[in-house]
């Protein structure tokens, strides 16, 4: 265990409800290694959720998957950013490359993509999503989460009068779009 895995571990127990000595940790943890994908992802989280410097938070999350493509959480938070800044086609993009890395939870991926298209009322697209992240999870409580959106989306849809085609329940899982960078 290196000093900046350390220091990691000190801003990650810290972080959120003892933010000075979350900062201190990372500050002296990035001095250590800037190139640790953990501290990047925690500094971009910092920076997305407290700061809103979405810019930076950006930054951070791109320089951690630079640095370690394999690093699932820094996927998570950057699909977050992307999708509450609008950046449909990054979040698809990071989507569907998350999608193949090894030792990602696809269920949160494909929730995360349920999300990025009901907020771009793409609801048919949403359910078939969430429906996705439902047969990947092996978690009840998660499952009945989903569950409960896929319900609410479907409620979202019809008060939208939305003219999408529902998806039946009995459809087979949706194979994720792979796009090549």
């Amino acid at each position: 265990m290196t000093a900046a895995d350390k220091y990691f571990l000190k801003a990650k127990d810290n972080y959120p409800y003892d933010i000075d000595d979350a900062l201190e940790a990372l500050e002296y943890g990035l001095s250590h290694d800037d190139t640790h994908s953990g501290l990047l992802t925690l500094c971009g989280q910092i920076q997305y959720k407290d700061l809103c410097r979405y810019d930076l938070a950006a930054e951070s999350f791109g320089l951690a998957l630079y640095h370690a493509p394999d690093y699932t959480e820094a996927y998570y938070h950057y699909i977050d950013l992307l999708t509450d800044t609008g950046n449909v086609k990054a979040a698809e993009e990071l989507i569907a490359r998350a999608l193949n890395v090894t030792g990602i939870n696809k269920a949160r991926i494909w929730h995360r993509e349920a999300l990025l298209y009901e907020r771009q009322e793409m609801y048919t697209i949403a359910l078939a999503s969430i429906k996705n992240a439902r047969i990947w999870t092996n978690d009840k409580d998660y499952s009945d989460r989903y569950a409960q959106e896929h319900k609410r989306i479907k409620k979202k849809m019809k008060m939208a009068g939305s003219k999408e085609v529902d998806i039946q329940k009995d459809e087979p899982y949706v194979e994720p779009v792979i796009l090549t960078t």
